[in-house]
């Protein structure tokens, strides 16, 4: 942002005149009140699981929670948007379970075709032994990390190359972790 208005001014005008008129502790109660809640919220969320208060599910329903008490108390969080909201969630979790039920097909073929067989001649014939095969997989989940989400990406390729890096000696663990990262 800096840079910007650096080099071209008028691509962030300067406050509103209704905000100009602000001064000591008026605009600081402005400031005050219109970052807490969103520091609130992201403590609710971040600050409860780095405490070891709550788990991540937890933490993300507090932040559920947090949003909503935020939203009634700024007038909004109605019943309509509540129910765009439910609406919203029921949707993308109907794909997350159909893409779960997709990719445990899929495995399930690619298994009953012995493909987890030629997946291992494949991957067991590669230069360098478990280092080529690390080198591989990472390259294979980079290149389709640029079409699918993380998510597709667990649920079609681990179960694929997951028992080939058991069987080359690979800690299932430390393999999850590094796929992630």
């Amino acid at each position: 942002v800096f840079a910007v208005t650096m080099f071209r001014p008028h691509a962030a005008p300067a406050m509103p005149a209704s905000a100009r008129t602000l001064h000591g502790a008026a605009l600081l109660l402005r400031v005050f009140t219109t970052l807490l809640p969103p520091l609130v919220l992201i403590f609710l969320v971040l600050g409860t699981i780095f405490l070891g208060v709550a788990t991540p599910t937890e933490g993300g329903a507090m932040g559920a929670a947090g949003a909503v008490l935020l939203a009634r108390a700024r007038g909004g969080g109605g019943r309509l948007q509540l129910t765009q909201a439910m609406d919203s969630t029921t949707k993308l979790t109907t794909f997350v379970v159909f893409i779960l039920i997709g990719s445990t097909i899929f495995t399930l073929v690619f298994r009953g075709l012995d493909g987890d067989v030629w997946g291992e001649h494949l991957f067991g014939q590669l230069p360098g032994g478990v280092l080529g095969f690390l080198i591989a997989v990472n390259l294979l989940v980079f290149v389709l990390a640029f079409f699918l989400d993380f998510f597709e990406i667990a649920f079609i390729v681990v179960p694929l190359v997951g028992p080939i890096a058991t069987k080359l000696g690979i800690d299932p663990i430390w393999f999850g972790v590094m796929l992630a990262v």
